[in-house]
């Protein structure tokens, strides 16, 4: 048999981490709103049935407000589905089930499942999801998402709901306080004729979706009709959460020992219960009873649920909140990068195992064989130079996505994004956008397709244009080995500063935008769901580390591989006039003779010479690491140990790499990124992106480079400029703020008073 299963439910309910259990999948999980954004299907085998199954993205109720929310709510009205499992978080059952309630007014094939039982149980709790599945008509099935057991028995469920084996489901009677039956009577033939069902869509037209009304093609009779009912959006959300009160009265119990694992067993399939069973169940009403009559539940549920709950005051104080995130933040850089640290000893390791181990051994025996200069040269610098380069860094690559994880996991990140919602807000920005900026400090690529979540389409549009200037992962193996060059005793501060700028040129990009008419963002709302905190649990903890290691080391496994053989041969081989005659061949072999890379980086070297690291002898090369770094940023690390490591490309010129880092921050990001980028927002928004980061990132580099000259030169010199430009931009901001005052002053005061109350 093969059966179509779609997940679905509110965000931040386990959707995924189900999906993930059910089909042996990776998908990226995460305690905060808006992970996943699109549809993942896969097909599996269970008892010989064929499931397609879908996880779809994360809405609060079939009236959408972004892109994403659109895909599911299309996905449950094409009825392309045999089951819909409507996926609740038994700690939020009420807001859950309203989802609930617009899945059962569309007649869609739903089975509920109330995830998260074990966070119930711990408070002491239980939850009689039979008397829910009675009064829903659907079944209902409590699970943990850790038992494979309680995934199979939903699999078994949903199969038989499949094949025809249903609860009858039940009338909403909510709805008849309603004009729906004489609204399906007036708009009936027009939803037939586009393949809605007719309650549905009354339900619809009655709530204004503007989606819904445009699809029913209604007359102007019908439309004055409709006018003349109002707007009943209010009233028929009232209903709503009135009739759910009414189902979940008695829902949530007491005690646990009133569950079963076998109970939806004996409900479904009409297997009775033991007397013993029946005995304990009675003994656990009459101790409900006891229990609510003295009212100890309600103390019993206080003191449950304060466990990590005076976490926020500190974590979300409107002082001590961000300077706390910094803090966080440099302790993770501190602990991953610096030296004798567990990072630097395990990098350390696998140095030696490339450089001393591989590299010095091979290239011993490939002289020993007598094989030529360029297989060598090859083999050693090319590919173990190259890709061992990057590999390097993968201990620390993990321990960063470790942390990173637990604070995922913990449900840190949405009490970041609540943090800072008001300062973007400000810029044109929402919370909702810092997710997919957070994202950014993974993939880019990735980061930019979770901006479809945006509604405001100007502010979806400014947010991926902005998120490629957070520092990704594939980056600070650049960082690193440069630091390890050049600034030891400062390389875990330069390298968060690096993450800080990245996110500092974003804001500043943001507030420019919000300046122009054009890129301002509408009406702004935040509605994000506060997720509890959690402990952060090692399977998904590692889970998340094996896929980020494994895309690394598939990354650097086959593009940075071939790539790094591309450049080591078009830089080690080149024509020229050598000894009056031309000549075609390795240019280790002749003395003065030019790579075909040399030429063609040669050319656009000067243009970088201002920034430093474009002059000089060894100037082609490091252009050559940006220009191969368009195809990957840890190409950047790669082509240039294949010259011979940093050192060789900069020589003793400090100020050069700081700026080459702080370059290789801002400018273009990966071909995967701009495809991301004209995906989601279309060329013109890719090309214009292309253009403000090559602009950003030659201005900022050369303030860099020539502030990090003058105080390698002059040191008092540099702190005057720092001091004058902080001047400066005090100065500056406190004119545009008096600007901005005047702009607004009361009429025939000049902005004196402030206390008319008259706006210009």
């Amino acid at each position: 048999m093969d059966c179509k299963i779609a997940l679905v439910g509110n965000p931040n309910v386990g959707k995924t981490t189900l999906y993930n259990k059910i089909t042996h999948s990776f998908e990226h999980v995460g305690n905060w709103h808006g992970v996943t954004v699109e549809a993942v299907t896969k097909t599996i085998l269970f008892e010989h049935n064929r499931l397609e199954v879908c996880d779809l993205p994360g809405l609060y109720s079939l009236t959408v407000y972004s892109p994403e929310e659109g895909v599911s709510r299309d996905a449950v009205l094409e009825n392309s589905h045999d089951v819909i499992i409507d996926v609740c978080e038994v700690n939020n059952l009420s807001r859950n089930l309203y989802l609930t309630l617009q899945l059962l007014e569309a007649r869609a094939p739903v089975i509920v499942t109330l995830n998260m039982m074990d966070e119930l149980r711990r408070r002491g709790m239980t939850v009689n999801y039979r008397k829910l599945e009675r009064v829903l008509g659907v079944p209902v099935v409590p699970m943990e998402t850790k038992y494979h057991s309680e995934i199979h028995m939903l699999l078994s469920i949903a199969v038989d709901y499949a094949s025809g084996r249903r609860h009858d489901p039940i009338e909403l009677t909510y709805l008849d306080k309603l004009p729906v039956r004489e609204l399906e009577t007036v708009i009936g033939k027009n939803a037939d004729a586009c393949g809605m069902d007719a309650r549905y869509a009354a339900i619809k037209v009655l709530e204004r979706d503007s989606c819904i009304i445009g699809k029913l093609a209604l007359t102007d009779d019908q439309k004055k009709y409709i006018d003349s009912l109002g707007n009943r959006q209010a009233e028929l959300a009232s209903a709503r959460y009135g009739f759910i009160d009414e189902i979940t009265d008695g829902v949530i119990l007491s005690s646990v020992a009133a569950e079963h694992g076998e109970m939806h067993e004996h409900e479904v399939h009409n297997v009775p219960l033991t007397e013993s069973e029946r005995q304990e169940c009675d003994a656990d009403a009459d101790k409900r009873r006891h229990i609510r009559r003295h009212g100890r539940i309600k103390k019993k549920i206080s003191m449950s649920r304060r466990g990590f709950s005076g976490l926020d005051r500190v974590f979300l104080n409107k002082w001590a909140a961000l300077p706390l995130f910094l803090v966080i933040m440099l302790a993770i850089f501190m602990l991953t990068f610096g030296d004798y640290m567990p990072g630097y000893w395990m990098k350390t390791g696998l140095e030696w195992v490339f450089d001393e181990l591989l590299a010095a051994n091979i290239a011993r025996g490939l002289t020993a064989v007598g094989a030529w200069n360029w297989v060598t040269g090859l083999v050693t610098d090319g590919i173990i130079g190259g890709v061992g380069g990057v590999l390097v860094f993968l201990p620390q690559i993990v321990l960063l996505f470790l942390f990173l994880a637990l604070l995922e996991d913990s449900g840190y990140i949405s009490r970041v994004a609540f943090m800072t919602d008001g300062l973007f807000r400000k810029i044109g920005l929402s919370g909702r956008s810092v997710f997919t900026m957070l994202m950014g400090f993974g993939c880019s690529a990735t980061a930019v397709l979770t901006a479809r979540g945006l509604e405001d389409e100007k502010m979806r549009k400014k947010t991926i244009l902005l998120t490629p200037f957070m520092s990704c992962s594939a980056r600070f193996p650049v960082y690193s080995a440069i630091c390890t060059a050049y600034f030891a005793t400062g390389k875990p501060f330069i390298i968060f500063g690096m993450y800080v700028l990245g996110a500092a040129v974003a804001i500043a990009m943001a507030a420019l935008f919000n300046k122009f008419s054009a890129m301002k963002s509408g009406e702004l709302s935040f509605i994000m769901e506060m997720p509890p905190y959690r402990i952060p649990t090692a399977a998904r903890v590692f889970q998340i580390l094996w896929h980020n290691a494994k895309a690394f080391i598939v990354r650097v496994g086959t593009v940075v591989f071939a790539l790094n053989v591309i450049v080591w041969l078009l830089s080690s081989f080149g024509v020229g006039v050598v000894g009056g005659a031309w000549v075609f061949g390795y240019v280790g072999d002749y003395e003065g003779l030019r790579s075909f890379l040399q030429y063609f980086a040669g050319a656009i070297s000067p243009v970088f010479a201002p920034l430093g690291f474009g002059a000089g002898e060894h100037g082609w090369q490091a252009v050559t690491a940006l220009i191969s770094g368009l195809v990957a940023k840890e190409v950047v690390l790669s082509t240039m140990e294949s010259f011979g490591g940093v050192a060789v490309v900069f020589g003793s010129n400090a100020p050069a790499a700081l700026a080459f880092i702080v370059f290789t921050l801002l400018y273009v990001p990966c071909i995967a990124t701009l495809a991301a980028v004209k995906k989601e927002a279309g060329t013109k928004w890719m090309l214009g992106g292309i253009a403000l980061q090559l602009g950003t990132a030659y201005v900022v580099s050369l303030a860099f480079y020539w502030i990090a000259t003058l105080f390698t030169v002059n040191p008092g010199a540099g702190v005057s400029v720092v001091i004058a430009a902080c001047v400066a931009i005090v100065v500056a901001l406190i004119f545009a703020h008096a600007a901005h005052k005047k702009r607004f002053a009361c009429i025939g005061c000049g902005g004196d008073c402030g206390r008319c109350g008259k706006r210009k």
